[in-house]
């Protein structure tokens, strides 16, 4: 071999070189396929390469040749597609442009005549950047791009990208007959022209939207609808107007404008929260209303379900504050100035009534309202005609979470029913607003219409623009999932759980409730609580409260103290067990009834037997005035509950003149039920008696120790 730089002896090149030569010019190099040999070299996009090979003459140039960019379906997407398959469908996937996933716009002009456009989202994944865009999912329109950044290579040697997606991308293009002249404009359309010619784009029958599109030329609002830019929109079909006739009256420009989102493209997969709310246009100093989106849908349900809200938060005389609810039928219909999705209900425009709000058979609460339908009907009439009612009511989903065989025997016995039923209402509109404000600095409870059965509130973040609010009915924690439904007669929250069918035992109510991880924490010690886990043993608590805690900590540092160090395990158990019955679960209602024999002018008592020791249980009733009322004279019995102006019920425990009040009765469980109490059945002396088990053993430790020593050095000195 030559040295480099210099000629070979003869001014030949040797023969290594030569062959080196040779080796580098003819040897295979790794060469990128262009779009078309890459979409039909994959088995997974057979279904795209027959479309393409239909028209292989109008797609052999720019996919072979020119710089574009391919979103191609996979099998699966069309498999489920079942719209047109023609070369327009081909031309709404390409873009002209090679981009990578990450150098994609917000829009993205696409070969279909009419400047049709693709939708672009990035939401953040969380995930480590390997190729350059795992860190972002990417959705064109409401498809998701499952492979991304496959390079491919033009003939002329310009490069290519192919990304493939998990739907259809459907434009939205005329579909009509051939005799049929449509103008250009109508090609590729804005909402407006969708709005107009909705029968061009295969919007008729139950997708008709002719009725609202009446009620915004009569206003003179179709310019809404023509706004630039990247918009979302909600259109009303016909069924959502002529169902209740009355509710085209009631829209107004006002109305109109609280159907769209101005600034803000929201595919139906690219919404990631259903607490983000977007202003309407119909955002002004008087009058404010917002906008979110949310899934319904079930893990592993294979049609998704979603809604729309309009939340008015400030509203006016022609214009009721709180939520309405629609179901979108159809979503995801692409237009020139970003997307439009057709929903079953006016936005803005209240319900009757709160059953018909229930009776919707498309809704949420199908399930909740065949109960009240078929199994008590009763509650159907104050539901149409009571005023200033608020229903927590639970979802579909919610009947998924419950012991079925526990609810159908609720379902067999009318008076249980009834008051499960009952446990969800409350007299008078509670708001979300109105419970955040109470929450924030107290204990908030309401009392339901169900007699002595109360709902107890908790915000997560009472200052949050949409805080979570979650409530405790009959030994059940629930969170209202979609809140502030308005009705005529009242509010609708919808929540996640079913009230009154508790499926937690003691041990995991204890260990899951905030206000009782105290009571929690100091049963852990020797494992104490394991006892409340078993379903077999049946159990009545009278659980401390946080508070109540505190208050032990201030007034008994030392002995608090003590009890919480790990080292007075059996003194911890000592007192609680004075705070539990074991083989019994006892209700608020049959306590009361326990107390036959009254003691005192206007107190009802009995002592109870605890698995350590013995309390007293009493209910004290007050009139109006606060003066005691003697049990021989009015008996709880024949007195009703719910009459809060009449009169009043309170009921304590007590242990050594030490009194604590029932803050919280009747949580029930699946083993037991628990009531919170304000104050610890508890003394100083439990914990620093001189002879207990600790000091005991202390003293005898101290004791041979000085023996021992004594011994030793009398030893010494020997």
């Amino acid at each position: 071999m030559c040295d480099p730089g210099k000629k070979c002896k003869g001014g030949i090149m040797s023969k290594e070189l030569i062959l080196l030569c040779v080796l580098l010019v003819y040897s295979p190099v790794e060469s990128k396929k262009n779009l078309l040999e890459t979409i039909r070299g994959r088995a997974d996009l057979s279904e795209a390469a027959a479309i393409i090979e239909k028209d292989i003459g109008f797609f052999s140039t720019p996919l072979t040749s020119d710089p574009f960019t391919a979103f191609i379906p996979t099998n699966a997407a069309f498999k489920a597609y079942t719209g047109p398959r023609n070369k327009r469908l081909i031309q709404y996937h390409l873009v002209n442009l090679p981009l990578k996933l990450e150098d994609l716009q917000e829009e993205q002009s696409t070969t279909l005549p009419g400047n049709a456009r693709l939708y672009v989202a990035k939401i953040p994944s969380g995930q480590p950047v390997f190729k350059g865009y795992e860190d972002n999912y990417f959705y064109i329109n409401n498809a998701k791009v499952v492979e991304g950044n496959i390079e491919c290579i033009a003939d002329i040697g310009l490069p290519q990208w192919l990304h493939i997606v998990d739907q259809v991308i459907a434009p939205s293009y005329p579909q009509t007959a051939s005799n049929i002249t449509i103008g250009f404009e109508y090609m590729y359309p804005d909402a407006q022209k969708l709005l107009l010619k909705p029968q061009y784009y295969g919007l008729e029958g139950n997708y008709s939207v002719s009725e609202f599109q009446k009620r915004v030329s009569n206003l003179k609002a179709m310019d809404s609808f023509n706004i630039t830019g990247r918009n979302t929109f909600f259109i009303p079909v016909d069924q959502a107007l002529n169902v209740n006739t009355e509710s085209k009256d009631v829209i107004d420009k006002q109305v109109i404008d609280g159907h769209i989102i101005p600034g803000k493209v929201l595919f139906t997969r690219t919404v990631q929260s259903p607490t983000e709310q977007y202003q309407s246009m119909a955002f002004a100093d008087n009058l404010k209303v917002y906008l979110s989106m949310e899934n319904v849908s079930s893990p592993g349900n294979d049609g998704m379900i979603y809604y729309v809200k309009s939340n008015t938060v400030a509203g006016d005389v022609a214009h009721k504050k709180g939520t309405v609810l629609a179901r979108i039928p159809r979503g995801n219909i692409p237009v020139k100035n970003g997307v439009v999705h057709l929903i079953d209900r006016p936005l803005m425009v209240i319900a009757s009534s709160i059953i018909s709000f229930l009776s919707d058979k498309e809704g949420q609460l199908t399930k909740f309202y065949d109960i009240i339908n078929k199994h008590y009907p009763d509650l159907t009439h104050p539901l149409t005609v009571g005023q200033d009612l608020t229903l927590f009511a639970p979802s579909n989903e919610a009947f998924k979470m419950v012991n079925e065989e526990r609810l159908e025997r609720v379902l067999l016995n009318k008076e249980k029913l009834e008051k499960l039923l009952k446990l969800h209402m409350v007299q008078g509109s509670l708001t979300t607003d109105e419970i955040a404000r109470n929450a924030a600095t107290e204990i908030f409870q309401r009392d339901t219409l169900s007699p002595r059965r109360k709902l107890y509130f908790a915000v997560d973040d009472p200052e949050a623009f949409v805080p979570v609010v979650t409530l405790e009915g009959g030994g059940v924690n629930a969170t209202i999932t979609t809140p502030n439904v308005a009705a005529k007669n009242g509010v609708i929250h919808i929540i996640d759980r079913i009230l009154g069918i508790p499926s937690q035992t003691v041990y995991d109510k204890l260990k899951t409730d905030p206000m009782l991880s105290t009571t929690f924490a100091l049963s852990e010690q020797e494992g104490w609580n394991q006892r409340l886990a078993g379903r077999d043993e049946r159990f009545t608590l009278f659980v401390p409260s946080n508070d109540a805690w505190k208050y032990i900590n201030r007034a008994m540092a030392s002995a608090y103290k003590k009890l919480f160090m790990g080292k007075f395990a059996y003194h911890g158990r000592m007192i609680l067990e004075r705070h539990m019955i074991a083989g019994q679960d006892l209700t608020l209602e049959e306590l009361t009834m326990l107390t036959t024999n009254s003691t005192k002018p206007g107190l009802l008592q009995k002592r109870l037997d605890m698995t350590r020791g013995k309390i007293y249980f009493q209910a004290r009733i007050r009139d109006a005035y606060g003066d005691s009322t003697d049990a021989n004279g009015t008996s709880i019995e024949n007195m009703d509950p719910t009459d809060t102006a009449e009169n009043d019920e309170e009921y304590f425990v007590e242990w050594k003149g030490v009194t604590a009040r029932v803050i919280r009765p009747d949580v029930e469980c699946v083993n037991g039920v628990v009531h919170v109490i304000d104050q610890v059945l508890m003394a100083q002396q439990d914990v620093t008696v001189s002879g207990s088990t600790y000091h005991a053993a202390t003293g005898v430790a101290t004791l041979t120790a000085t023996f021992i020593t004594v011994a030793f050095a009398r030893a010494l000195h020997r």
